[in-house]
């Protein structure tokens, strides 16, 4: 139930469907004080949820940077890192041949192959996204393609990545089950209580509570950063513009998830 919940709930939380919603207001209501109410309403939405340098600036705060740089490692005191998956493969698009397709939130994989090939972990961990958690799908939701899990490690293992330093973890459906699946994981097969996380910055803030609600001791690697340098432009800050509506979605997404994890006791 909570799963159904936590995913419908997103849809009635849309940028695009607040200004809609204003708008359909607007055009039906008879009462000519209410249409102007909706109608000024539909303008400030629009412009405020488009407005690029506000949206930015909102993301800049709700954002975790990565942990100072994270010395090499040795191998008395080995690391692994946890990659949380979810928008790292393009799981609605069939390859043909197949081969890993990655999509907008790669930089993931991408910072866990850097942190391996630096020296940084030894282990790593894909949480996510396998079979198990694809029956997750709700009847809305269009089935994935692909099994975004086994397509990162065929990934990490092109970067040079061997086999056995990758684990997957492929039962869990969302960030509380990736927090409490993969601890079982790093306890039983590596013995430690301590990782290096890897998720996207927006994300990083709700997956690390989770994590340490587990008990374990978290050191936050961030990835895909949707924050960007101040803008200067004058007109910036006046003409609406689709990434900010992105954004904006996004931002509302993940705060609505924090909030929900919260009330369920999900966070430490």
């Amino acid at each position: 139930m909570f799963y159904f919940f936590s995913k419908t709930l997103f849809y009635l939380l849309t940028p695009a469907g607040w200004v809609f919603f204003a708008l359909v207001g607007a055009v039906f209501l008879r009462n000519t004080r209410w249409k102007r109410r909706f109608m000024m309403a539909a303008l400030v939405l629009f412009w405020f949820l488009g407005n690029g340098p506000l949206q930015n600036e909102a993301i800049r705060l709700w954002e975790i940077e990565p942990a100072g740089l994270l010395p090499k490692s040795v191998a008395e005191s080995p690391r692994v890192a946890i990659v949380l998956t979810g928008g790292m493969i393009k799981s609605l698009y069939k390859p043909t041949p197949v081969r890993p397709v990655l999509s907008h939130e790669a930089d993931r994989a991408g910072q866990a192959l850097w942190l391996y090939k630096t020296g940084r972990v030894q282990k790593i961990i894909i949480s996510g996204g396998g079979p198990t958690s694809r029956q997750g799908n709700l009847s809305f939701h269009t089935p994935n393609e692909v099994d975004e899990g086994q397509m990162i490690r065929v990934f990490l293992e092109t970067g040079g990545v061997p086999a056995t330093n990758i684990v997957l973890e492929n039962e869990s459906k969302n960030t509380y089950e990736n927090a409490q699946f993969s601890s079982r994981v790093l306890r039983q097969q590596f013995r430690m209580d301590t990782c290096v996380l890897v998720t996207s910055a927006l994300h990083m803030r709700r997956a690390e509570a989770c994590f340490q609600k587990q008990g374990l001791s978290v050191i936050p690697w961030s990835a895909a950063q949707l924050s960007e340098r101040r803008a200067i432009a004058p007109g910036a800050y006046l003409l609406p513009n689709e990434k900010a509506f992105h954004d904006a979605h996004t931002l509302i997404r993940e705060m609505v998830g924090y909030a929900t994890y919260w009330f369920a006791g999900y966070l430490n």
